[in-house]
């Protein structure tokens, strides 16, 4: 799988499903970058405890090929419990915490290292109860045009986010 490039969305999957996924993808690779980005599915089934733990096992297996890794924290969900938000806050903390020493050390030894983006500070706290209204000099409209090549290109695009009401 050398040089090969691509993106894989497995929706709707649990993270011990997804970890699966990455370790058979990272066995066919010689060089390169996996990045994992989880929802939480199965968190509140699995705990804090052994999602991390499936998580790390995927960056240590990509660590020993030379395959760089970037895990994202996982996700807000604003429609979820207060368990949900405790659990998923401590598997971020704690994945943080060991990818850090994981990027130190391997810093010291001139290897390939690991990476974690906490995706809190990226992604406002309300983002997710609002929609994306596209406009173009001042009609709504949809960016799909765009993607078609039917309509201007997406950088012309403004973007407003209006409320979303929860049932």
């Amino acid at each position: 799988m050398t040089g090969s490039g691509g993106c894989t969305s497995l929706r709707g999957k649990r993270v011990k499903e997804i970890c699966k996924y990455d370790e058979k993808v990272i066995d066919d690779m010689d060089e390169g970058m996996v990045v994992g980005q989880g929802g939480g599915n199965g968190l509140l089934e699995n705990g804090s405890e052994a999602t991390g733990n499936a998580i790390m096992e995927v960056v240590e297996r990509a660590q020993k090929k030379n395959v760089r890794v970037a895990v994202t924290s996982l996700l807000r969900r604003p429609a979820c419990n207060e368990e949900y938000e405790r659990l998923r806050k401590e598997v971020n903390r704690d994945l943080h915490e060991k990818i850090l020493v994981m990027k130190a050390e391997s810093v010291r030894k001139h290897e390939v290292g690991s990476s974690f983006l906490d995706m809190d500070d990226l992604i406002q706290a309300g983002c997710f109860l609002r929609e994306p209204t596209f406009h173009k000099k001042g009609r709504q409209s949809s960016p799909r045009d765009s993607f078609a090549g039917s309509g201007p290109p997406i950088s012309s695009w403004k973007v407003e986010w209006t409320e979303r009401k929860l049932i």
